[in-house]
This record gives structure tokens, C-alpha cells and sequence, in this order.
């Protein structure tokens, strides 16, 4: 069973509008309401994809009610914390005409102990032996800890762990040895010590420069060039095809689910990779921050290239 984890949830207003100008009144065109938070971004995806999945997480207030009701809806297995007081966080997703996107995002409501040890209480309950788990986002409202401390309390779980976050949180996690992280070139220069430009030659030294952590698979994403991924089998790059861009928010979202929902289902590598970049792709096309049009990925699929590189 895959579970995911999002301990900062939130509501993605989106609006459009002509251009952003600083100083200037910038109308607005149109505006639409989504869920927002990593976490409950790939379980989204992934029920697109047709994989199951329990969403874990805490939510606030009216917004976090919010929150909760559009993860039902989406018929997914909802096992959040919610609390009355205060509100979840909202997110503001300025989309221009030139498919630039700006993300003004509240920090959302810090966490005390007490919420910490609530959403472990309802992860052991729930969660089965073997499970996957996909702790994903920065968890900026607690202590970059925080994944340490629940990969610790359900160790006896044996879980194949996927992360994808930043900052210490990440610098802190890797030391768990989870099974697969997802960084993109600013964190993995983080995680290095260094500055890693996009080459193949770079992005693979890097990835090298990591084997300590015992990790299995480095997925490290480049954006529209995208990605260079390191497995059991080598190294590969995925070179993804030109689309219409309308914005990329939610797209590293939706390339995990993919990788998710193609190693569930046993997907070879290459498989896996082209149907990965594809979602993406197809994702990017999308205006809102969560979802595709799967018939557009699978348009996309025989248009992505992969290579192994070593």
C-alpha cells in the first residue's frame, strides 16, 4: 500500500493575469481553487494513475475542513489530524500570459509536539509492514527533523521510504537511507556541498558522490531538460518533449507518482522513465497546480527519449 505524508497542507488560489509589473495594477483574468501541498499532490496523481492511496497528514481550521473534503472527493483514503484552531495555510499562484508563474506561499501553522506525536499515532495504526511511504514537501512549520523522528518510531514498519524535500529537512533525512530521493539541481548542490550545473557529466558526479547514504534510486530532476536518474540497473537520462508550457508548478509532483505507479507495477527502467516525463509533460500543459489529461501523456510517451549513460 503506498501512504503519503503532508504535514503543511494547503488551498492553491490561482490567478491569472496579463502580465506582473511591480508598482502597477495588474488585472486579473480569471481564478480557480485547488489543494495544494506536495504530499497530497502525488496522492492525487497517483489515483489518477490508478494506485490506491491512505494521505496522511494535519490540517487547520476552515481551510484544513477544506482541505480534507476535496481529498474525499477525490475518493482517496483521508487519515489527517484535523484541529479547530487557527487555519491552514493558502497559497497564491500568480500565472502570467507568458506561463511565468510566482508562488506566494504562508508558512502555514507551526506544529508542537503533541501534533507531531497525533499523526505518528494514527501512521502506526494505519500503516501496514512493507508499506511504501512518500514523505513529501520541506515541512517548513517543524523542526527539519521531523522525518527522522516518524521514519524512527515506525522503523519496525520496514517501510521502502520516497523522498522529495529541500533544505535541512533533506540534508537530514538522507541519513535515514530512504529508498529513493528526488532532488532537483539546487538541492542536490546542497545535499554536495557544491554547485552542480546540468551537465550529464556533473549531475553524475554528484549522484556518485552520494553513495554513502545508501540510497537506491537518485532521481535528480532538471526541469524542462529532464532528468538523470540513478538505479540498480545505472544511470539514464530522460530527455522529455517540447510542449506548451502553461505553468511547471506540480510537475516534480506528478513525475513521482509516475515513478511510484511504474515501479508498483513493474515497469523496466526505460518504461518507467518515458511514462514518468510524459506525466510531467502532460502536466505542464495543465493550468491548475495538481492533475493532467492522461490521454495527452500517453500521447507523449514514444516522444521522450532516455538513454543509458553509464
Amino acid at each position: 500500500m503506498v501512504n503519503t505524508l503532508t504535514l503543511n497542507p494547503a488551498v492553491d488560489k490561482v490567478f491569472y493575469v496579463d502580465r506582473i509589473r511591480k508598482n502597477v495594477t495588474s488585472r486579473i483574468q480569471d481564478v480557480r481553487e485547488t489543494i495544494g501541498g506536495k504530499g497530497t499532490h502525488v496522492s492525487i496523481n497517483l489515483k489518477l494513475l490508478g494506485i490506491g492511496n491512505r494521505a496522511f497528514g494535519i490540517s487547520h481550521g476552515a481551510t484544513g475542513r477544506k482541505i480534507v473534503e476535496y481529498l474525499k472527493r477525490e475518493g482517496l483514503d483521508v487519515c489527517f489530524v484535523e484541529r479547530g484552531q487557527q487555519n491552514s495555510r493558502t497559497n497564491y499562484l500568480l500565472v502570467e500570459n507568458t506561463h511565468d508563474c510566482t508562488v506566494i506561499a504562508e508558512k502555514g501553522v507551526p506544529l508542537s509536539d503533541g501534533d507531531i506525536r497525533d499523526v505518528i499515532r494514527l501512521m502506526r495504526e494505519k500503516i501496514g509492514k512493507n508499506d511504501i511511504l512518500v514523505l513529501s514537501g520541506d515541512a517548513s512549520n517543524c523542526p527539519a527533523s521531523v522525518y527522522n523522528r516518524i521514519l524512527g518510531e515506525l522503523k519496525d514498519k520496514e517501510l521502502k521510504v520516497f523522498l522529495d524535500t529541500s533544505g535541512e529537512t533533506l540534508r537530514e533525512c538522507v541519513s535515514c537511507s530512504p529508498y529513493l530521493i528526488k532532488p532537483n539541481l539546487d538541492e542536490l548542490s546542497a545535499l554536495c556541498g557544491r554547485t552542480v550545473r546540468g551537465t550529464t557529466e556533473e549531475v553524475v558526479a554528484a549522484i556518485d558522490s552520494l553513495a554513502g547514504y545508501g540510497i537506491e534510486v537518485i532521481a535528480v530532476s532538471l526541469g524542462k531538460s529532464g532528468s538523470i536518474v540513478r538505479n540498480g540497473e545505472g544511470i539514464y537520462r530522460a530527455v522529455p518533449p517540447d510542449v506548451a508550457v502553461f505553468n511547471t508548478v506540480g510537475c516534480g509532483d506528478s513525475f513521482l507518482a509516475s515513478l511510484i505507479c511504474g515501479i508498483c507495477r513493474g515497469l523496466s527502467t526505460v518504461d518507467n522513465l518515458k511514462f514518468a516525463s510524459a506525466i510531467s509533460s502532460a502536466t505542464a500543459e495543465s493550468p491548475l497546480s495538481v492533475g493532467f489529461d492522461i490521454r495527452r501523456a500517453q500521447e507523449l510517451v514514444n516522444l521522450v527519449k532516455v538513454e543509458k549513460v553509464r
